[in-house]
């Protein structure tokens, strides 16, 4: 009796954790939606153009603000308020870039297959996806996507293992710790009036 009970409550867990990843899965698809409707829709030789919506695209579904706080780390402390802000701003300018990037690259022009969802938490889920160019080309993408309100959006992104937010806080703390906060804003500040 025992047994049937404790079956009974792993799978009423197990569907409502899956239950509760469908809006997540949703949103990861509809991304995808927009990303492919905007390289239909710009001239594929303008790549500024495509670059610019891809930016939108990432200011719309991922938390530039979040991901920026966690990348500055522990230097979020030792730093000025007009660091923080000034960090903050020109980050979320490169990360947004860097997105827009990623997305031009893996996703643009590819098909994708939800490979996987897991609850992570009551808001959040990891959505395991697979992007395939080719016959045997394919690239693995994990998108860790978190629910606020009535919203989605994207806290981080893992590619073939590799976190982007842990990967940036890593060199960015590098960087800060060799050349310094100021130095660091003023290189950002630099790549983003490219």
């Amino acid at each position: 009796m025992n047994v049937i009970k404790v079956l009974i409550i792993f799978m009423v867990t197990y569907s409502s954790a899956y239950a509760n990843c469908i809006g997540h899965k949703t949103f990861v698809l509809a991304m995808k939606q927009q990303v492919d409707s905007t390289s239909m829709k710009g001239n594929r030789k303008n790549s500024e153009h495509i670059h610019e919506k891809l930016q939108k695209i990432i200011q719309n579904n991922v938390n530039l603000k979040g991901i920026s706080r966690f990348v500055i780390g522990k230097y979020w402390n030792l730093s000025t308020q007009k660091e923080k802000e000034e960090f903050l701003k020109e980050y979320e300018v490169y990360l947004a870039r860097l997105c827009a990037k990623i997305l031009y690259k893996y996703i643009n022009n590819s098909e994708m297959i939800i490979m996987s969802t897991k609850a992570v938490d009551d808001e959040t889920c990891l959505i395991g996806t697979r992007f395939s160019y080719g016959d045997e080309e394919f690239t693995n993408i994990d998108f860790k996507v978190t629910k606020s309100d009535s919203s989605f959006l994207i806290n981080d992104v893992v590619m073939s293992g590799i976190s982007i937010s842990i990967n940036q806080r890593s060199q960015f703390s590098e960087k800060i710790d060799t050349n310094g906060m100021a130095s660091v804003i003023d290189e950002l500040k630099r790549n983003n009036n490219l």
